[in-house]
């Protein structure tokens, strides 16, 4: 373009990097390079400016692509090494800051500020635009690229000088690992670079979006813009709104270069977040040297380090609130491998190697990690998966093994971590392969870590992940390592001291043995394991027999060192990491096992003798050490002494004692076994004892070690008690102690006490008549033992006569003495019945037991059992004395209460049987009878075995299975056990009495009870009946019964009554018949019949309903006028006037047709209503109503029009705009072409066009409307482009008054030279901005233009525009015509089906062939909004099935549509006939009044065809689905009904409850109306009518059929016309016509595919209909 300047201004031609043209720089331009003119170098830029360049790849990247490309190795993760590609070319572009050089990666994950980010921030010295190319360039290297714009510039690459441990920063090498890097991580980078001392700031984009588009395009693919601005300057990125805090930065910097990644991998988002402790490890581990300086991060010497760096690498994540930024420095990182191996160090070794030819140099550093007391110190990696657990079956015991078979060596290029590159060793480094006593253990040389630092002498892959040649290059021959001496030797002398001063092992002395131990796991290990005396460790020697403590065990051990144990063969002093000791456990008892085996590592190197001695007596004192013994009926026996015959030993009451006094029923130890107590009772003595009996105790709760009464010590001689306390596994353990050892000697001897008289009578072996005869008395006791009669019994004289017949005196008469006999009678004082006394006081009584001769008598276990728990011994004196505890009862109504207590004496064992209840526990005693409801369950039965002495006996499993019952067969014995006992399913006859037994199987020991019934009440067979009013009860039989139906034989008495009619017919002696109960009249409802027999009565309540119906009521009364508003309920009435509910009953009016509503709409005068009913043909009266019918003068009827036919009447319609929606013009101005020359004319955007407020139909509205007309430009392609023209006085944006609702625009025109795109096309936006609410927002009125450089393009460009515009018209013609062609084809099509289907049944032909088509959204119309919605959202799966009316049609449309189409048959749905009432009513009645307005949604559908064939549609897919007002009160309804079924509820505010009760989430919401598929609104009641109107008319016209005939010729007329020739050339000029628009189109850059814009015309058959009938129409709408 030419243009001038002026000769007094002064200018200068720059690059884009701002140097300054001469000619020879001129020369040196390459072709199409962009070029500034300007007044000076450093004029700020008025705008953003764009730099076309080409970025071709380097032809390196072909032919080494495939060695370098960015690869994930090794199974990690790649991710943190990409970011080190980038943080590596941010220090290298501050190796030259004087001051901190700072770097920060920078995550922005705040989707509020816009798409996730990615960005990398340094302060280096930034690049120029011809920089920035040159990055974009891919594989051009540091050694190929060039710095400048010209030859006499360019800076070839240097190699920094050699730095220690070369942190040289020169690590930016290849030129592909940050383009690599940027592609990894996300889809698209922004390059922002500001160089030094230059005023503008470059941005380059690179996208994989923008690379496959011009492919896609065929574009050049390497190429792109340079966007050159100034600085903070965000106008560009509007949208991008996490740029602009970036961008606002950077007026505040020198120089600086940010790397923004969007589009970044969600997955790489996901692990940035949570795995930020990995990834900013890793790059502390790789940068460790940069960041901390050359001798790392030693934390103990931070304080003192001599070369801090300078390299601040910070990282920041910021996240959506309300989660906070995370913010981390590098330095921080205190746990990444190479300050864990730095700090975890005692020593170091340092050497250089030099290899050959490449003449490189690698520094080495070797790092020794000591054995410390128990484990080894070096590190292990924290994300490692080891096992960090310890394990106490590893024979040394040592926590880790230290570095195993890992490398030693670590690898650095230029100060950077080569990650995947590890070195193993070298030669002089490496483990001897022969081991001699003299030489260092082996586990020293896993004690050691090293690192090497290389320089870029050797080669690294381009991702700078491995080495290409270190190891080779290492190990060949020619490689000289280096050191102050030979280095194999000073290495293995360094090794030496480390381990002789750094480690802290244990040395094992004093060997004694090898030996095999059987118990150790696995097998292998069992043997060879040497013995020692004792060992030193950490300074300490412990000796065999010394105390020691364990630690990390459970539980803790205390005992004395048996031995030594290490595993392997030896023979005398060594040295180990480990081992194990043998300990006696003490005190021996407190242990099941008294020796165990540990690990070294296990003792408690802190732990004190004093304090082990404290804790071993601690724990003896918790041992069992007394035997504490208690006689608690008195009368012990003591040592040695005599004791009668019979005499009863016992019981005996043990209890076990340690030394602190508690007592004791287990050992202290948890897990250790429960103590007993042995009885060993010996008669005889020395040799000759022999076991009378064995007794073992356990420990109860009650009684601590119980032993009952031994009473069989009848036999004189020497008798020998042991006690003996032992663990119930039989293994005594406590016989040295003297205290939990009695014994107890003692003699029984006969019985002198106790003694009875014996007569024998010994007869002589010859005797002779006249001599004597001896009769001698003999004195024994109860055993048969010979005694002497005490002093203290004086017996009865009694004479003894002997006769002997045949002698002179044959009857002789001897006195002789008798004793009591046995036991007979028990005899209870005082006598008086009932014994009064105060409650809280105790009660005394007095006992004998009397012989058969009422003597009282006294003998063996003679035990009197009274009130509960209470007993007496009369064995001694044959009486007793009974005092009970205070007896404390609750006084009901100061009512005497009455205590029962019986005296029994058994003689054997017993069995007593237990009732349990809620007041107290009845004892049922033997025989006894228990009156108990028929039918009912006897349950909570309880027993207890009691011993001869009246003592309970423990049941166990053993006893409980001999009791036996006859009520079942078999009782669960874990119930037997508890005591309990089956329960008993009473008779329910009453003539049945069960007889019960329990007994003791093998025992005579039982006992039994036998259970009879009463009779309790009066049984009616009228209970629950419902009767008619004026009906009598039928046959009824009144019984005296008890609750189970038991009736009583004998009836005697008279019933009675209380109803008005009775009949009492005795049929026989058990039941009384009742007939001829009637009631005449009253309100219907619930009546109560009282029938009476002695004291039994019973009512029964019958429920009266309606009679028959016999009249008809108008219960509302009718207004006079044109209407009657209120509807007729007719309601039916029993002779009574009760209102009654039959069904039965058919109700007719006559004059009228019985509806709802009445409309009264007939001729006036006066009309009589007569409503008549019929019951069972039978007719019912009625009543009748007389309507008076006046003309009212305010509701005409009927309009006629008179006029003459020969005058003119014009009829003015006034038709009025509808609301304003849009902003237009008058008429449609055509598309303008402009350009950017200086004459207006070629400018001008619109020229006098005037815009008004208008409604849908265009028609001018909104007149009441004022404000402003903005006007804007955007491009039409939508691609984001900010090169947008402007307005003249440089403005985007303008505008115009807008008054009345209109706006004139006089010109508008752009600047002159504006921006834009050549050949752009562009909209002009127009929106409207009023002051006043319009009632829906105004569309804005948009027009293209078209926007040229130069004036030629802008006048070729509108002589097409206006080509362009007159073809538009022409084919916009031929399609009205052609589209009223086929409309009109289409109506005749219509027309002639519809009379077609006049030859048969129309109605129901037509109306199943729209349901055979229609789908479910068609059949049904909703007039709720809310309701419509929900419901529609809620059979959204189902809107689309099309109903059939049978089967075989629903299979031809699925094989039509190839299975795609749902369908429904009719004739294959089983629909159940009547309605569900609503869940909370039962039997017509609420339950509830509900809140929410509950109705089935299907109650809301409003069918205009078919409603039976509808209604069965709707309730097989709806169901009884629910629908309320709200969410809560669906939720109440469904509580308040939860005992029943509840159906799915849906609410008019769109929530959902499941019919399993779930609600709540998205599934469960439905959208808006907008987004559904929504049933239709119904027709307007107008439209009804009208349509009833048409109706009439077209039946009037059915009969003229042969109009068929005329539809049919004007059919084929039409199709003939439409093939004419004429109509064919209309056709071909419109395709030429649009062939030229194409071609047009195509020339402005606008192509539109018509196939696109044409409206498809509806053809389906479904359109006909509806097109032909719009009452048939589908409410169907979006």
């Amino acid at each position: 373009q030419i243009f001038d300047i002026q000769s007094h201004e002064t200018f200068v031609l720059t690059t884009t990097d701002r140097i300054a043209l001469d000619y020879d720089r001129f020369e040196e331009l390459q072709h199409n390079s962009t070029l500034y003119l300007m007044r000076c170098e450093n004029q700020d830029l008025p705008t953003a400016m764009k730099e076309h360049i080409t970025f071709t790849p380097h032809y390196d990247t072909l032919i080494r692509s495939g060695m370098y490309e960015y690869y994930a190795s090794e199974g990690q993760v790649s991710l943190p090494y990409a970011l080190a590609e980038l943080v590596d070319n941010a220090l290298s572009a501050t190796a030259k800051n004087t001051g901190m050089r700072s770097i920060e990666i920078r995550m922005l994950f705040d989707e509020t500020l816009g798409k996730p980010a990615v960005v990398v921030l340094d302060n280096g010295c930034g690049m120029t635009s011809k920089q920035l190319k040159n990055w974009a360039v891919y594989r051009l290297s540091k050694f190929t690229r060039k710095n400048s714009s010209f030859a006499s510039q360019q800076e070839g690459y240097v190699r920094p000088d050699p730095v220690a441990h070369s942190l040289n920063s020169d690590i930016s090498y290849f030129g592909v690992g940050g383009k690599q890097a940027v592609f990894y991580i996300g889809d698209s980078t922004r390059m922002i670079s500001k160089a030094v001392l230059s005023p503008d700031v470059h941005e380059l984009v690179l996208s994989k979006d923008d690379f496959e588009r011009k492919e896609k395009n065929k574009e050049d693919i390497y190429s792109g813009t340079i966007l050159n601005r100034k600085p903070g300057d965000f106008s560009h990125c509007p949208d991008e709104r996490f740029l602009h805090a970036l961008i606002a930065e950077e007026s505040e910097k020198e120089s600086f270069t940010a790397v923004v990644i969007t589009g970044v991998n969600p997955e790489h988002i996901t692990f940035l977040k949570k795995d930020f402790k990995l990834w900013t490890r890793q790059l502390a581990h790789i940068y460790h040297y940069y960041i901390h300086g050359i001798d790392g991060n030693n934390m103990s010497k931070a304080s003192a380090n001599s070369n801090p760096s300078k390299i601040d690498i910070q990282v920041t994540l910021r996240e959506k609130a309300p989660k906070f930024p995370r913010a981390l420095n590098l330095r921080e990182v205190d746990d990444d491998m190479q300050t864990l191996y730095i700090n975890a160090s005692a020593d170091t070794f340092e050497f250089k190697a030099t290899t050959q030819p490449e003449n490189g140099t690698v520094e080495g550093v070797l790092r020794y990690h000591p054995f410390l007391y128990d484990k080894e110190t070096y590190p292990q990696d924290p994300q490692a998966s080891l096992d960090d657990k310890e394990d106490d079956d590893v024979e040394s015991g040592v926590h880790n093994q230290a570095r195993g078979s890992r490398p030693i060596f670590e690898c650095f290029w230029n100060g950077r971590l080569i990650p995947y590159t590890k070195v193993a060793e070298f030669d002089w480094c490496a483990r001897p392969r022969t081991q001699k006593e003299q030489d260092l253990p082996p586990e020293c040389y896993s004690r050691i870590s090293g690192v090497l630092f290389t320089d870029d002498r050797f080669q690294v892959s381009t991702n700078k992940l491995t080495f290409m040649d270190l190891e080779l290059a290492l190990r060949r021959n020619d490689t000289i390592f280096t050191c102050e001496q030979k280095i194999e030797k000073e290495f293995t002398q360094w090794l030496k001291n480390c381990h002789k001063n750094l480690d802290k092992q244990i040395q094992f002395l004093d060997y004694k043995e090898t030996i095999t131990l059987p118990d150790v796991t696995p097998k292998e290990r069992q043997a060879p394991w040497a013995t020692f005396g004792s060992i030193k460790w950490h300074g300490k020697t412990y000796k065999t027999g010394e105390l020691v403590k364990s630690q990390r065990t459970n539980p803790t051990l205390y005992g004395k060192v048996v031995r030594f144990l290490l595993y392997g063969n030896y023979k005398g002093d060594v040295f180990a990491t480990g081992g194990q000791v043998e300990v006696a456990l003490e005190p021996k008892a407190f242990y099941n096992k008294t020796r165990r085996i540990i690990p070294i590592i296990k003792i408690d190197r802190t732990s004190t003798d004093d304090a082990i001695n404290k804790h071993i007596k601690s724990d003896a004192d918790k041992l069992p050490h007394e035997l504490k013994v208690e006689w608690p009926n008195g009368n012990p026996f003591s040592e040695n002494a005599d004791y009668p015959a019979g005499t009863p030993l016992g019981p005996l009451k043990i209890e076990i004692l340690n030394k602190k006094g508690e007592s004791l029923s287990r050992m202290p130890r948890a897990g250790q076994s429960p103590i007993v107590v042995n009885s060993i009772c010996l008669s005889g003595t020395g040799t000759n004892q022999e076991e009378m009996l064995s007794y073992v105790a356990e420990h109860s709760a009650k009684w601590n070690f119980w032993f009952k009464k031994i009473e069989n010590l009848t036999k004189v001689g020497k008798y020998t008690l042991f006690l003996n306390a032992m663990t119930n596994d039989s293994a005594i353990i406590f016989e040295g102690s003297k205290s939990l050892n009695k014994k107890l000697t003692f003699t029984i001897k006969g019985d002198e006490n106790q003694s009875t008289k014996t007569y024998n009578l010994i007869l002589l072996s010859s005797f002779s008549g006249g001599m004597p005869f001896n009769i001698p008395l003999q004195i024994k006791d109860k055993y048969g033992h010979s005694t002497e009669l005490p002093p203290n019994i004086q017996p009865e004289k009694c004479d003894l006569k002997v006769i002997l017949p045949g002698l002179t005196k044959g009857t002789q008469t001897q006195k002789i003495f008798l004793l009591p006999g046995k036991p007979h009678s028990l005899h209870v004082k005082p006598e008086d019945n009932p014994i009064t006394g105060e409650n809280g006081n105790p009660f005394k009584f007095d006992v004998e037991i009397h012989d058969e001769a009422g003597n009282i008598t006294a003998n063996a276990r003679q035990l009197v059992h009274g009130y509960p728990e209470i007993r007496a011994d009369c064995s001694q004196t044959g009486v007793g004395q009974f005092v009970t505890k205070p007896i404390n009862l609750k006084i009901i109504k100061g009512e005497p209460q009455k205590l029962t207590v019986k005296f029994s004496m058994p003689v054997s064992k017993t069995v007593k049987r237990f009732l349990q209840d809620e007041s107290a526990s009845l004892v049922l005693r033997n025989s006894e009878k228990i009156e108990w409801l028929a039918g009912g369950l006897l349950e909570n039965l309880h027993y207890k075995l009691f011993d001869e002495a009246g003592r309970e006996i423990r049941l166990t499993p053993e006893i409980a299975s001999m009791i036996k019952v006859t009520w079942a067969e078999d009782g669960n014995l874990k119930d037997l056990v508890q005591g309990k006992l089956p329960n008993i399913q009473v008779p329910t006859k009453v003539q049945d009495a069960r007889f019960c037994k329990v007994l003791y199987e093998g025992q005579s020991v039982s006992v039994s009870f036998t259970i009879v019934m009463n009779l309790i009440t009066i049984k009616s067979s009228l209970s629950g009946y419902a009767l008619n009013t004026g009906h009598c009860f039928p046959h009824s039989v009144l019984e005296l019964v008890d609750q189970y139906g038991n009736v009583s034989k004998t009836l005697y008495s008279t019933f009675h009554v209380n109803v008005l009619t009775v009949c009492l017919n005795q049929e026989h002696n058990s039941c009384v018949a009742v007939t001829g109960v009637c009631f005449q009249n009253g309100t219907p409802g619930s009546r109560e019949m009282r029938f009476t027999f002695r004291k039994y009565v019973a009512c029964v309540t019958v429920m009266v309903t309606a009679g028959d119906p016999a009249q008809l009521k108008l219960p509302l009364q009718v207004l006079n006028g044109s209407s009657i508003p209120t509807p007729f309920i007719v309601q039916l009435f029993d002779m009574w006037g009760n209102p009654t509910q039959d069904q039965r009953v058919v109700v007719e009016c006559s004059h009228l047709i019985l509806k709802v509503l009445f409309y009264c709409c007939s001729t006036r005068g006066y009309y009589q209503l007569e409503f008549k009913g019929s019951f069972n043909d039978k007719p019912i009266s009625g009543t009748s109503l007389n309507l008076n019918l006046l003309p009212n003068p305010n509701k005409p009827v009927r309009l006629s029009v008179e006029y003459d036919t020969k005058a003119k009447l014009p009829i003015i319609i006034n038709v009025v705009p509808n609301q304003p929606v849009k902003l237009g013009p008058d008429s449609q101005p055509p598309a303008p072409v402009v350009s950017y020359s200086t004459a207006i004319t070629n400018r001008t955007l619109v020229e006098n066009m005037t815009l008004r407020i208008m409604d849908s139909y265009g028609n001018p509205t909104g007149q009441n409307l004022h404000g402003k007309v903005a006007v804007s430009m955007k491009s039409s392609s939508c691609d984001g482009s900010t090169n947008l023209p402007l307005f003249e006085g440089k403005n985007s944006r303008c505008q115009f008054n807008l008054v009345e609702g209109k706006v004139h625009i006089t010109r508008l025109a752009i600047m002159e030279n504006s921006p834009g795109e050549n050949g752009n096309e562009y909209n002009l936006i127009f929106k409207p901005e009023v002051s006043l609410e319009a009632p829906t927002p105004l569309i804005p009125f948009e027009l293209k233009f078209l926007f040229y450089n130069d004036s030629e393009n802008q006048h070729k460009m509108s002589a097409l525009s206006g080509k362009k515009d007159a073809l538009n018209v022409a084919i916009a013609k031929y399609e009205e015509i052609f589209n009223d062609h086929q409309t009109l084809l289409m109506l005749l099509t219509a027309m002639k089906l519809h009379f077609k289907s006049l030859s048969f049944n129309l109605s129901s032909t037509v109306e199943t062939l729209i349901l055979t088509l229609l789908q479910v959204g068609h059949l049904a119309c909703v007039q709720d909004d809310d309701a419509a919605r929900v419901i529609s959202w809620h059979l959204s799966g189902d809107m689309d099935c099309v109903i059939t009316t049978t089967t075989a049609a629903a299979r031809t449309i699925v094989d039509n549509t190839l299975g795609r189409q749902q369908v429904m048959p009719l004739d294959g749905i089983l629909m159940h006939p009547g309605n569900r009432p609503l869940p909370h009513l039962r039997n017509g009645t609420p339950l509830f009044p509900p809140q929410g307005n509950p109705i089935y949604a299907r109650d809301l559908l409003i069918y205009s065809h078919r409603p039976e064939d509808c209604n069965t549609v709707f309730k097989n897919i709806l169901g009884d689905t629910i629908l309320m007002d709200d969410l809560y009160s669906g939720t109440e309804y469904r509580k308040a009904v939860s005992d029943i079924q509840c159906p799915t509820i849906l609410t008019r505010q769109g929530d959902r409850i499941s019919a399993r009760g779930k609600f709540g989430g998205t599934q469960n919401k439905a959208p808006t109306i907008s987004a559904l598929k929504v049933f239709g609104a119904p027709l307007p009641g107008r439209y009804h009518t009208l349509r009833e109107q048409i109706g009439d008319l077209s039946r009037s016209q059915v009969s003229k059929l042969n109009s068929a005939v005329l539809f049919n010729k004007d059919r084929e007329s039409h199709l003939i016309m439409m093939k004419s020739p004429d109509n064919q050339n209309k056709q071909q000029d419109l395709k030429e016509k649009k062939k030229q628009l194409e071609e047009i189109e195509r020339q402005l850059g606008m192509f539109v595919d018509f196939a696109l814009q044409t409206e498809k015309l509806p053809t389906s058959f479904h359109s006909f209909l509806a097109f032909f009938d719009a009452d048939r129409r589908a409410h169907f709408s979006h």
